[in-house]
């Protein structure tokens, strides 16, 4: 076999490799209807993590093991919060199954609650809620299945971001890279 043979199945078993991790990230996802559930049980633990993402304000990442303040990450030292702060949202994380903590966007302004995340660069998916004051699009009926090539975006159209309103502010998110 010549160098070019082996070379064009090496890209070959790569690309099938690629899309078959992205279709397992997919198949692996909590169904809509689970989160829905999980969200319901557990609204006021939600609406608590907002309020208190809201009140840190200079923060926008925080999860169990560190904290991101705007200006870059940290650990837990010099953040503006207090040891006690930090504790009662791992317990909020842990409650709300958000074991990765929370993470926070400016424009649109959005906290994000990953339930789910899998995969590595250059494929990975994460679902989960998002609360947002304003609308948040695109918006679909069902993030059971992968979207629709026409909503992937990006230099290499690798990336997509959709939305399925629960209740108010309240939306189950769906994210691939």
């Amino acid at each position: 076999m010549n160098i070019r043979k082996i070379v064009a199945v090496g890209l070959g078993v790569g690309v099938v490799a690629v899309f078959a991790l992205a279709a397992a990230n997919w198949l692996s996802a909590p169904l809509d209807k689970a989160l829905r559930a999980r969200f319901f049980a557990r609204r006021a633990d939600f609406e608590r993590l907002v309020a208190m993402a809201n009140e840190d304000s200079h923060l926008d990442r925080i999860a169990p093991d560190f904290i991101g303040p705007e200006d870059g990450f940290a650990q837990r030292k010099d953040v503006g919060i207090t040891e006690e702060r930090w504790n009662e949202y791992r317990q909020l994380f842990h409650a709300t199954g958000v074991s990765t903590g929370i993470k926070k966007d400016i424009n649109p302004s959005r906290i994000f609650f990953p339930i789910d995340s899998r995969g590595l660069v250059p494929t990975g998916a994460a679902k989960g809620f998002v609360y947002s004051q304003a609308p948040l699009s695109p918006v679909l009926k069902s993030l059971d299945k992968s979207p629709p090539d026409k909503l992937y975006d990006g230099p290499d159209r690798s990336h997509a971001l959709v939305y399925k309103p629960i209740e108010d502010h309240w939306y189950i998110y769906y994210e691939e890279w």
